[in-house]
């Protein structure tokens, strides 16, 4: 269960960063009507949604982390999201079309980083059992 429970939250991540593509392209969208988040929400709705789906993945698989007992891990992993959250301050937050690729490179390393702690926390703990190595 542990996989498919963070695999299930990662992916909510994953529509997040998806979101970010969408900023640069949304004058285009708009134009042939595609309904895009920015598009139907506008680029500042957007943006909120963005982050928010990536914070709150992130913070929800560190509790479960913790809940597991993997304390440790849980602490890295919020640790990486930190940094996260400054680069949205930084640039998603302030221009999300400007700023979408520098916010990627600042911030996507850390969001990489924060998934292999959870894959050892997961491998590590007394669960898990079946893993094949």
């Amino acid at each position: 269960w542990p996989v498919v429970v963070l695999t299930s939250l990662y992916s909510l991540a994953g529509l997040g960063i998806a979101i970010v593509n969408d900023f640069k392209s949304v004058d285009g969208d708009r134009e042939l009507g595609l309904k895009s988040l920015p598009v139907e929400f506008g680029i500042d709705g957007a943006k909120w949604i963005c982050a928010g789906f990536i914070d709150t993945t992130q913070l929800a698989v560190a509790a479960y982390l913790y809940a597991i007992g993997e304390a440790t891990y849980a602490y890295v992993l919020l640790g990486l999201i930190l940094p996260q959250v400054g680069a949205q301050a930084v640039y998603l937050l302030k221009d999300p079309v400007q700023f979408d690729v520098k916010y990627q490179a600042t911030a996507q390393p850390f969001l990489v980083f924060g998934i292999l702690a959870t894959a050892l926390a997961v491998s590590h703990h007394d669960g898990a059992s079946y893993w094949p190595f």
